[in-house]
């Protein structure tokens, strides 16, 4: 996996079909209103980082230099905890749970990397009641994907055709061997290149008719004095060459 440094947000928000709790429950209408509203503006984004290993030598370069060790990964962020709610966040894959009150976060947010991005990861987000007599009662579930590195991406081919969507750096899932990637690629490449062309020469011509419909009246003019101009240079040609004849 090649490594810089990449500050980019590679998606702001992939919250999927979240769920609010309406279960039985100790809260009085307003107070579940109130949560219900603290709950819906938790949100989860992840930015594409490197992620710094330490120190390691660089055997490639003359002299074996020392130089910062960095792997491609991301930092996932949830925002908007308070301190009336908590959250209890759970890794489908493997099962690991982990409990974030507002005094584990900074200002209301919770931040963490994951340096393994091999895989898409699943999760779900838990939040509960933290105050008053809804405390410890689950209030809304919500999931979140976050995707995996894709290495055709380094590919030299991917530099040339970046729309293509087996070149992009993260993919959510679809998998493929590298021989149907190339494939596919020589297929976008034979169903693209031509297009791209023809909608360069569209443009041209639509760029040419919309002159002439903004000027058509002085270009006719100037077409019919063209024209007259040259019958009448024509026929005085024609004139001296038979008086020259004659």
């Amino acid at each position: 996996m090649r490594t810089r440094l990449v500050g980019v947000i590679l998606a702001s928000v992939f919250l999927l079909i979240p769920n609010t709790v309406r279960a039985e429950s100790a809260c009085s209408y307003s107070e579940q209103a109130k949560f219900n509203d603290i709950a819906s503006n938790v949100k989860a984004t992840y930015d594409v980082v490197d992620i710094y290993l330490g120190k390691g030598i660089d055997v490639d370069e003359e002299g074996a230099p020392e130089v910062d060790i960095n792997v491609k990964g991301l930092k996932v962020n949830i925002l908007n905890v308070t301190e009336d709610i908590y959250i209890n966040l759970i890794n489908n894959s493997t099962k690991e749970e982990k409990k974030y009150t507002y005094s584990d976060t900074n200002n209301g947010l919770i931040t963490f990397e994951l340096r393994d991005v091999s895989s898409v990861v699943n999760y779900t987000i838990e939040i509960y009641a933290a105050t008053s007599t809804c405390a410890g009662e689950l209030i809304r579930k919500t999931e979140f994907l976050t995707p995996q590195y894709n290495e055709y991406s380094e590919l030299d081919v991917c530099g040339e055709y970046p729309d293509f969507y087996y070149c992009q750096e993260f993919l959510l899932g679809d998998n493929i061997s590298r021989e149907a990637f190339m494939e596919r690629i020589e297929e976008y490449k034979k169903n693209n290149e031509p297009k791209e062309q023809t909608e360069v020469d569209k443009n041209i011509w639509d760029s040419i008719k919309e002159f002439y419909q903004k000027h058509q009246m002085p270009i006719n003019i100037i077409g019919s004095v063209i024209i007259i101009g040259g019958v009448i240079g024509v026929v005085i040609l024609v004139k001296k060459r038979r008086s020259r004849v004659l």
